[in-house]
């Protein structure tokens, strides 16, 4: 695990975009990794959050390889695709 990548708990559902955001922090600065997650059918925050605790770990350590990666999209985010 890096230690200059730590991931806080916060978690954003944007539902007009129907994104599931979480945030890292990266030597200092805040990072927004997001997840389109309109196929998934989300109706709402509660089952936003029920969906991204059952697979939290997945999906920090695959937003922690991009960001070694530095895979930022031009807006500074790191977008994690959708587990299978």
């Amino acid at each position: 695990m890096n230690q200059a990548i730590q991931f806080i708990d916060r978690l954003e559902f944007r539902e007009p975009d129907h994104q599931l955001v979480f945030f890292a922090q990266v030597s200092g600065m805040l990072v927004e990794c997001v997840i389109a997650v309109n196929t998934l059918k989300l109706t709402d925050e509660s089952h936003a959050t029920e969906y991204f605790e059952q697979y939290r770990f997945d999906y920090e350590e695959r937003a922690e390889e991009l960001i070694e990666e530095e895979s930022y999209n031009s807006a500074g985010q790191i977008e994690v695709s959708l587990l299978t």
